[in-house]
This record gives C-alpha cells, structure tokens and sequence, in this order.
C-alpha cells in the first residue's frame, strides 16, 4: 500500500468517528473569519476549556494560529450550506452571515451553542496545531445539530 493510500484509508477510519460541526470565528480587521472544524473537544469543566484543530496547510492558518479571542459555534442541522461553503479553500469571509457578540467573541446566530473563548494555549502536534481555549462566555439553544460521518452530513436531535 502506498503512503497516499494509506493517508486515505487511514482518514477514511477516523470517519467513522461522527463529530459534530464547529464553525469557529474570529474578528479580522473590519470583517468576521471562518473555519469550519470537525476536531473540536471539551477539555474540563473546571476550569472551562475547550480545543480545537488547526492544519498547518490550512488556507487560514496565519488568521486562526495568532488568534486571541474566537467564538467556537456549534452548527444547527439547518446551517449546513453555511458549513459547505466555509469548508471550501479561499471561502473564510463569514461577514455576511448574521452575527452577534458573545464577551468580545463574533458567534453566529442560530447556532445550538455558542463558545466565546481566549486562547489559553497553543502546541504544534503533527501536522496541526492544537489550540486550547478558555470559555468566557456561552449561550446554547434548542435544535437539532449538524453532525458529520464518513464524509456525509447527517444531525443529532435532542429527542433521538
């Protein structure tokens, strides 16, 4: 098996993973920045914190690595189409999307739960860089998630 192979195999396994969609923001200038994520964990609960996973080949990279305050939003079942369009290469203009301010952090609107967070710590780990946020503020709702496996899109409903 070849390297390029065993790289598809190897991410097609993690696929069989289902996470659920993270879109994360961040102010930039005069306008709002989006990555979509699907490596996107809680760490504690005491203190609040949470990571997630950034390719060092990511189109974003230079934006999201230096980042101090972010909004971590966890897509609603209904915002696919926002997700499809920010997971393309050039596409992380998200100021059009309707956005709020949650503690200095640009969150969307409708998303199930929203996270705005101060970047506690950053560590290179393979071909990602981990970064671990302290939540300062949060805001959930009632809807079902946007959810993703094996390359599709799928949802998590509060009531099975």
């Amino acid at each position: 098996m070849s390297e390029v192979d065993d790289e598809r195999a190897f991410r097609h396994a993690l696929g069989g993973f289902a996470t659920g969609v993270v879109l994360v923001t961040i102010a930039r200038g005069a306008g709002i920045s989006g990555i979509v994520v699907n490596s996107f964990t809680s760490v504690s609960l005491r203190p609040r914190l949470v990571l997630w996973c950034l390719g060092d080949a990511s189109d974003r990279y230079a934006s999201f690595a230096e980042a101090e305050t972010w909004g971590a939003n966890v897509l609603a079942r209904d915002q696919q189409a926002i997700s499809a369009r920010v997971a393309r290469p050039g596409a992380f203009d998200v100021s059009d999307l309707p956005m709020d301010t949650l503690a200095a952090a640009p969150v969307l609107r409708g998303a199930v739960t929203q996270l705005a967070c101060r970047t506690v710590e950053r560590r290179a780990m393979g071909d990602h860089l981990v970064i671990v946020g302290a939540v300062e503020a949060f805001a959930t709702a009632s809807a079902d998630a946007l959810t993703y496996f094996r390359g599709r899109y799928g949802r998590a409903g509060e009531e099975g």
